[in-house]
């Protein structure tokens, strides 16, 4: 069994494999449908998801009038506004390089925790983040090697992508710091009917529309675009709110840095191409940023 404090950093190196896994086939469908309509439908699915398993395994928790807008708002904020965007960039720059970005939101979530929550970052904390961030600049270079261009308004669309994101997981923090007792699947649920209200203010009848396009798609493709919503939406969200629950939040989030070097090891696996230097010295980079966030 691991130690408590170990446990909440690999349920989001779960939570990270698991969207970034499933980042490659939102990329996909967000280029040959639209990044709304992937966001649509993971979120309609992750919702399903969230208050089945809340209505098995959970109760009621009674949650404050501003409880319940954090959760709202975080979902408005995080999954509506901050995944559009997210989708945005996945369908022109792809996942590995859109993922890069997120590990730059341990800055400022780090900076949400030192204001509001009274956590402190030390010197073994700040060393971790700055390996992770050597793990991007190694894996930026490893890609641009690759490239050699790079799509300026793509990275705009991420980056606000991550200020959303970072806004999101803040407010979900502070639902979770005024009632401990929240469970992660009321809470998911919860914050995915805050980004629902979203779509439908912009397409009141956007749920028939996803049912006539998931009809009248190939097995095959419905197949996977519906598990990604699964293991990307519904199993990484659980994941992660439970870490979110107990963690150090820039220590948390800085551990995103497994999803684009997970999803380059997968691109690397299918084009059967070895992986360059650059990606093993983020690998290495990364193990190091791991251990100091534990031994902290």
């Amino acid at each position: 069994m691991p130690a408590p404090s170990t446990t909440p950093y690999l349920l989001a190196i779960g939570s990270n494999l698991l969207f970034g896994t499933a980042s490659i086939t939102f990329s996909r469908f967000s280029r040959s449908h639209s990044p709304t309509w992937v966001n649509q439908l993971k979120v309609t699915i992750g919702l399903a998801g969230f208050l089945i398993a809340f209505w098995v395994s959970e109760s009621y928790t009674r949650l404050s009038l501003t409880g319940h807008g954090a959760l709202l708002g975080s979902g408005l904020f995080g999954l509506f506004m901050g995944d559009y965007f997210l989708f945005r960039s996945f369908a022109t720059l792809g996942p590995s390089r859109t993922l890069v970005l997120y590990s730059f939101q341990p800055f400022l979530l780090g900076l949400y925790g030192y204001l509001f929550l009274s956590q402190t970052i030390n010197g073994r904390q700040i060393f971790a983040i700055g390996c992770m961030i050597l793990c991007v600049f190694a894996f930026v270079i490893e890609r641009s090697r690759e490239t050699g261009k790079y799509d300026l308004r793509s990275f705009a669309f991420a980056f606000v992508g991550i200020c959303f994101d970072a806004l999101g997981v803040m407010m979900s923090r502070q639902a979770y710091e005024e009632t401990p007792g929240l469970g992660p699947f009321q809470a998911n649920a919860t914050r995915a009917i805050g980004a629902i209200v979203g779509f439908l203010i912009l397409s009141p009848t956007f749920m028939p529309e996803l049912a006539r396009d998931l009809s009248g798609m190939s097995r095959k493709d419905r197949r996977q675009v519906v598990a990604a919503c699964v293991f990307g939406t519904f199993l990484s969200l659980t994941l992660y709110l439970s870490a979110l629950k107990s963690a150090h939040v820039a220590s948390l989030t800085a551990i995103s840095i497994t999803s684009p070097v997970w999803v380059s090891l997968i691109e690397h696996a299918r084009l059967r191409t070895w992986p360059s230097k650059e990606l093993w010295c983020a690998f290495a980079l990364f193990l190091a940023g791991f251990w100091l966030m534990q031994t902290a």
